[in-house]
């Protein structure tokens, strides 16, 4: 018999003028709090076995930091807690404040680590998982899912080209060039529901200044007036977006609307009566078996080989990079212009910013380990133009000769996960998957899966950690935003399946832990917001 708990906290932090994080622009602060932000909490055990923890929390993703200092204050109320039992995500609005990763590229145009929210994020997340433990009740589990249908303006394949790169791209329809399907877990007879579904939390964009749990939260919102716990998660969310319509006067698109919090509204009530929906369907009682393995990763030097690879022989990871399409961003969110992504682009690989065997078609523009930005890690001679305060901050930190930057610009060493909920598995990563990146990683993870039950298979992204995007090869040659933004070089699709591969098979491998920061030595060792007020 299942016993499942439920339970969310408040952990919205607001201060004037507070560093969202999400669009990457130091100009996105918060005036107001459109929507409170919280932490929602699911506790399960299947007989004998230890509790295993989900959280959801409205943010833009997980940082290590908060898995880490979540982990570490769990363990005193849970002494047998293993890293495996304890699964953090996020769903992704791009209007929660900033500031707490430990790794600069996350928290510079905040600007800074931020102790507040940190606090109140990692407080929350541990009170809202507490109270679901103390709420464990017997119960039925069951899973459902239903599609979409294409007329629903609720998810649109933004990066299509890239899309139609793969050899096993099905359509050339942004709308259908996606997954489509919502998958929920319901709780019986509470009515607790996590619902899965794939698409960007963007329709609060930047220039609306105020803090949002977007339509996500507000599908939250609306199921929970019925008295339950209702989180909605993401899938393979990665080039994914509602944002596919250009209005006249309007910089950006958005969607299906002109008016932000009127898509807020509208994407999110699609969700919700989705969620009523599936949570009145006969669905399918999930046996009371609870599995659940766990590997730390470093993802800057996976060797790879066939069958991950696809064809493509040999290969390998390298430590973090990000190239010039990342800055050009999105046409939902905006960046520089294309042309000087193509000007930076060329000027990179005349100065030998290039590394083939493992980053491909992308040239360096962020160097991660050696924390070279073009080149240099005299970033105070970087020719930008200080009127931006993200590159203020740079110039001047390039004046301080390494310190405040005690880790690499982003995290090498990461999580992946799987838990096994009866005949459902969810395979936990720490990066923004694309569609087909996650329709492959399913079709290598479900024959090693069906042995022990599993018969649905979740890709959840923006869990445990977060380093950024994961393409698939074809997609990362075409290098736009999200091949720029894949760190760890063509081959990170076939890193990932082969370690997850081998972490279900049961195969021994090097773990090895990323760098802990205690919150004191955070405050102390890093560019925090205190510092960045300081910079002149």
């Amino acid at each position: 018999m299942w016993q499942v708990g439920a339970a969310r906290a408040l952990i919205t932090y607001f201060e004037p003028g507070i560093g969202l994080m999400g669009w990457g622009n130091s100009r996105h602060v918060a005036h107001t709090v459109e929507s409170q932000l919280y932490a929602r909490a699911f506790c399960f055990q299947a007989g004998e076995s230890p509790p295993h923890l989900w959280v959801e929390i409205d943010t833009c993703f997980v940082s290590l930091a908060i898995w880490q200092e979540t982990f570490r204050r769990l363990k005193t109320f849970f002494p047998t807690l293993e890293p495996a039992h304890l699964l953090l995500t996020a769903n992704h609005t791009h209007a929660a404040p900033g500031g707490y990763s430990h790794y600069l590229l996350y928290h510079l145009n905040t600007p800074g680590f931020h102790a507040g929210v940190f606090e109140r994020y990692v407080s929350g997340i541990v009170e809202a998982a507490l109270k679901a433990y103390q709420n464990l009740q017997s119960a039925e589990l069951v899973f459902s899912f239903e599609t979409f249908p294409p007329e629903v303006p609720i998810a649109f394949n933004r990066a299509i080209q890239a899309f139609l790169k793969n050899p096993k791209a099905w359509t050339d329809r942004p709308e259908l060039a996606v997954d489509r399907t919502a998958y929920q877990l319901t709780v019986r007879p509470a009515g607790h529901v996590i619902n899965w579904f794939g698409t960007h939390t963007t329709t609060i964009q930047e220039e609306t200044r105020c803090i949002s749990s977007d339509h996500k939260g507000y599908a939250s919102e609306l199921c929970e007036e019925e008295g339950i716990v209702a989180a909605f998660a993401q899938t393979t969310a990665g080039d994914v977006t509602p944002n596919h319509f250009s209005f006249p006067g309007v910089r950006v698109r958005r969607g299906p609307t002109p008016n932000p919090f009127e898509n807020r509204r509208l994407l999110g009530r699609y969700q919700a009566e989705m969620a009523a929906y599936l949570a009145r369907q006969p669905g399918q009682a999930l046996p009371a078996v609870i599995r659940s393995w766990w590997r730390w990763v470093d993802f800057s030097a996976v060797e790879v080989e066939e069958p991950y690879t696809r064809g493509l022989g040999k290969g390998r990871t390298g430590p973090g990079a990000i190239g010039p399409a990342f800055i050009g961003g999105t046409a939902e969110g905006g960046g520089v212009p294309q042309e000087w992504v193509r000007l930076i682009g060329v000027l990179a690989r005349l100065r030998g910013l290039v590394d083939p065997p493992v980053h491909g078609t992308k040239p360096l523009l962020i160097e991660s380990v050696s924390k070279r930005i073009f080149g240099t890690r005299r970033w105070d001679t970087l020719p930008l133009p200080p009127a931006d305060p993200v590159v203020k901050y740079l110039h001047w930190l390039g004046r301080q000769r390494g310190r405040y930057v005690p880790l690499p610009l982003t995290p090498q060493v990461l999580p992946v996960q799987v838990w096994q909920l009866g005949s459902l598995a969810i395979v936990a990563l720490p990066m923004e998957p694309t569609t087909m990146a996650g329709y492959l990683l399913k079709e290598r993870l479900a024959p090693l899966l069906e042995p022990v039950g599993v018969q649905h298979l979740i890709i959840q992204g923006y869990s445990n950690g977060y380093a950024g995007y994961l393409t698939t090869y074809w997609e990362y040659q075409y290098q736009r935003y999200e091949g720029g933004h894949t760190h760890f070089g063509k081959f990170q699709l076939a890193a990932v399946e082969k370690v997850l591969s081998e972490l279900l098979q049961g195969r021994e491998a090097a773990s090895p832990e990323p760098p802990y920061l205690s919150l004191e030595q955070a405050k102390r060792l890093l560019f925090t917001y205190e510092v960045a007020r300081s910079v002149r």
